[in-house]
């Protein structure tokens, strides 16, 4: 019944997936569970006071990295801003808007090389914005209630989802500005992609389905995540082999890749949707009207490109390597 009702629900929404008012009033706050605070993860809160549609649905959805510790966030009423920094506290509404694209336009959100690409669901179409938010150009049009968008991390493409016009899953070349179906069929959400390009993560009915990105064919299937999955990302370090999963219902699950086990980390949140991997190694996860922060124990974290530092700070690590060595040499100079 559970499925059958979330197949139901996103015909009738114009998407984010199943957009279902799962309720949870905006003032509550996701909790970790006991197993989550054994396994040493901490909570905070990235934003709050996101404006939203209306009722439980829909505020923050898509985030992205832009450098030089900036964060940018759209929201399904098409707002797009770019937070000055990545550290928690902060009031949306203190937050310029830096464009604006129409109701049901600021859904996904990705970041490949000097760009971030958008799904704007009403429209059916990945645009291009500039790092500052405001617009570039359009890339595909064409992707019925595009919706979940991922960049693989290795050849160039963007993978985009339809979540409610039964089209599948989309491989879009922002340089060609071309796409192609890697999945012809289905109503698919978020996405995600493993470290070495070689699996898609994507919720469809309530699952998190794997598939080889090589022929298509399916290797994951995560069973039923109760209360609406949403927004997929792997974890790394001793996390590897560990999807995490927002749900509608204000809770996040944990899901064993091997034995498909769920371990249900916080709960009590209101409508959750997209997660996004932070380069820190947390996780920033969307709710109603605001984003919280997953942070995990030392040794591990979440996204495949956690490790990496970010472009704009790997000249000031170096910086550092070099003023570091040039002290060790000063150290071995021989004394007079």
């Amino acid at each position: 019944m559970l499925l059958g009702r979330f197949s139901l629900l996103r015909r009738f929404a114009l998407g984010i997936g199943s957009a279902v008012l799962f309720g949870g009033a905006a003032q509550a706050v996701p909790t970790l569970t006991a197993a989550g605070s054994l396994a040493g993860f901490t909570l905070s809160q990235f934003a709050n006071n996101f404006p939203t549609t209306g009722g439980a649905c829909c505020g923050p959805l898509g985030i992205a990295f832009v450098g030089g510790g900036q964060v940018m966030v759209a929201d399904y009423p098409g707002n797009v801003r770019v937070f000055p920094t990545d550290t928690d506290g902060q009031n949306a509404a203190s937050v310029a808007v830096a464009a604006t694209y129409g109701s049901g336009n600021g859904v996904g959100l990705a970041r490949l090389g000097s760009f971030v690409y958008m799904t704007e669901q009403t429209l059916g179409r990945v645009v291009k914005l500039n790092l500052d938010g405001t617009f570039n150009s359009i890339v595909v049009t064409g992707i019925p209630t595009a919706t979940g968008i991922y960049a693989h991390p290795t050849n160039g493409k963007l993978y985009v989802s339809d979540c409610c016009s039964n089209t599948g899953i989309w491989v879009v070349d922002p340089v060609a500005n071309t796409k192609t179906q890697f999945k012809t069929s289905g109503g698919y959400d978020g996405l995600s992609i493993s470290a070495d390009g070689a699996t898609i993560y994507a919720e469809l009915g309530g699952h998190i389905i794997g598939y080889r990105l090589s022929d298509g064919v399916q290797v994951f299937d995560s069973g039923v995540v109760p209360g609406g999955a949403d927004g997929t990302e792997l974890g790394a370090g001793t996390l590897a082999g560990q999807l995490f999963v927002n749900t509608n219902s204000g809770d996040l699950f944990e899901v064993d890749l091997s034995t498909s086990v769920q371990t249900q980390l916080v709960t009590g949140g209101t409508r959750g949707d997209f997660v996004t991997a932070d380069p820190n190694g947390s996780l920033l996860f969307t709710q109603t009207s605001d984003i919280w922060r997953l942070s995990p124990a030392a040794g591990g974290c979440i996204g495949a490109a956690c490790n990496v530092p970010e472009p704009d700070s790997i000249g000031l690590v170096a910086i550092a390597l070099l003023g570091l060595s040039a002290v060790t040499r000063r150290r071995r100079l021989p004394r007079d």
